[in-house]
């Protein structure tokens, strides 16, 4: 993957903003880019397509802003889906990432 970072995730890491600044830097924009958005979905979502590259159809259809923000590629995200990538196999990291991502708060 071309532009993309490289992480590597031992089985013991559990994710820490302070250890991934890129990361950090990446979802403080894209949050603040999203602060208007007040939909339930719209942690779900952003977590949905940057792990998978993908939508729900339903969330297609009943939140078209957001899906449009992210897959139109306004915001730079390579660092987070590298770091999807890089901790596919640890479930605690990612459960750890994703729920960081959950609790953004934008100031």
């Amino acid at each position: 993957m071309s532009g993309f970072a490289s992480y590597h995730i031992k089985d013991t890491d559990r994710f820490n903003p302070y250890l991934f600044p890129e990361v950090k830097e990446e979802l403080d924009a894209l949050f603040s880019g999203m602060y208007t958005f007040t939909s339930a979905d719209k942690e779900n979502i952003i977590i949905c397509f940057l792990k998978n590259h993908s939508l729900h159809s339903h969330w297609l259809r009943e939140q078209p802003d957001i899906c449009r923000l992210l897959t139109e590629g306004k915001y730079r995200t390579s660092h987070i889906e590298s770091l999807f990538e890089a901790a596919a196999g640890n479930r605690q990291f990612l459960h750890s990432f994703e729920e960081y991502i959950r609790n953004i708060e934008v100031e």
